[in-house]
């Protein structure tokens, strides 16, 4: 059913710009022939090119701010405190494990808070977390694989998005001149009706 779509929309694309003879080939068919394939290229090499420049954008601005979350933050060694515990596995959440742990600050003292750790976790167990300057937990800069899922998902983003807005744009195009060449059309009937069905006709 696509495959037999596509194929009259193609057909009619090139009747409409003129590479076959048509007699019945109205003005507004070319003009809407020669916006459609304007969209179509459109979608097929500036929409690709926008998907690739705003994944790459999120790249850098991912790793970026890794950079400067490790610039201000380090890893300290903690030891979990409390036996872990399973947080968010709700359907359709994203389930962590989380524990209290404990680690020497920068001054000395014993601090504590309570932090995501692995799975495989224990009460006892050493686990490194990342703390700021004032030996604060702070979050876990993005890892190289976690850039690239988000630029991924940024530029497959972008992408449909574009194809949807390309495909919608030439939807109603092709819409809008079928109506008025419709109503065009009846518009010539009335004028000429009475020619065609008049006395004498036939």
């Amino acid at each position: 059913m696509k495959e037999r779509y596509w194929t009259a929309g193609i057909s009619w694309l090139v009747h409409a710009l003129g590479m076959r003879q048509n007699p019945v080939r109205r003005r507004v068919d070319r003009l809407v022939a020669v916006a459609l394939l304007g969209l179509l290229v459109v979608a097929l090499t500036v929409v690709p090119l926008l998907a690739l420049s705003s994944g790459k954008a999120e790249y850098v601005a991912q790793r970026r701010e890794a950079a400067v979350m490790a610039s201000s933050q380090h890893v300290v060694d903690a030891v979990v405190l409390t036996a872990p515990e399973m947080v968010g596995s709700s359907p359709g959440g994203g389930a962590s494990v989380h524990a209290d742990v404990g680690w020497t600050g920068g001054d000395g003292r014993s601090r504590a808070e309570r932090a995501e750790v692995p799975s495989s976790s224990h009460v006892g167990s050493r686990v490194p977390v990342w703390v700021d300057g004032a030996d604060r937990l702070a979050p876990t800069p993005p890892t190289e694989v976690t850039s690239i899922a988000s630029a991924t998902g940024t530029a497959v983003g972008v992408l449909a998005l574009g194809l949807l807005a390309c495909a919608g744009i030439m939807k109603t195009v092709r819409a809008v001149a079928d109506g008025w060449a419709r109503r065009r059309w009846e518009w010539e009937w009335v004028n000429v009706e009475p020619d065609w069905t008049g006395p004498g006709r036939g």
